[in-house]
């Protein structure tokens, strides 16, 4: 069985895939990449779509040929949880890996229980935590800056959970209990 992030039921025109209509599609993330994949469910199981089909939009009495892509990007224009222009491309990703060795400085860790428990630090942090435990992403916890494999997935799974945007970063998303900013950084493991 095909995991499934979330489903779109309400396209914004009728789809025709090799002239068959959808109804509704879905989107996962491809493995191994930053893109997502666009897949459909047939009587005989979940597909996901490739070049090799024939897409077509039908509105209103004309009908006019898609390319996969061109469906990504108005799936993508249309969601929230697709929007990836505000995360750092991969040249950005690699210069600040030359930069940032964040893992040969040797920081003691201290924690402070009053405080945490005063700021919801605590609490945020757990909630992080929870959600990547259920959605099986690996990752590191540096007070509320979360190191995961992949910044856009771990971005798509908070979002779901009804995190929201920040303003502080591109990568930093908002607790919605206690408004606390989280911030998510990719390096591989």
């Amino acid at each position: 069985m095909i995991p499934e992030l979330f489903r779109i039921d309400a396209l914004p025109w009728d789809l025709l895939v090799n002239g068959i209509p959808v109804r509704s599609v879905y989107i996962r993330c491809a493995p191994d990449s930053e893109d997502f994949q666009v897949g459909i469910d047939d009587p005989i199981g979940s597909i996901i779509l490739h070049e090799g089909f024939e897409l077509e939009v039908r509105e209103q009495d004309s009908c006019r040929p898609l390319t996969l892509e061109q469906l990504k990007k108005t799936l993508a224009a249309r969601s929230e949880f697709l929007q990836a222009e505000d995360l750092p491309k991969s040249s950005e990703m690699a210069e600040r890996r030359l930069f940032d060795r964040i893992d040969d400085v040797a920081i003691p860790h201290q924690k402070s229980p009053r405080l945490n428990r005063w700021t919801g630090q605590d609490e945020c942090v757990r909630e992080v935590q929870r959600v990547f435990r259920e959605a099986r992403v690996p990752h590191r916890v540096a007070g509320t800056v979360f190191v995961v494999p992949s910044a856009f997935r771990a971005r798509i799974y908070l979002l779901r959970a009804g995190f929201r945007k920040s303003t502080i970063a591109p990568t930093a998303l908002v607790e919605p209990i206690t408004a606390r900013a989280v911030l998510l950084v990719e390096r591989r493991f």
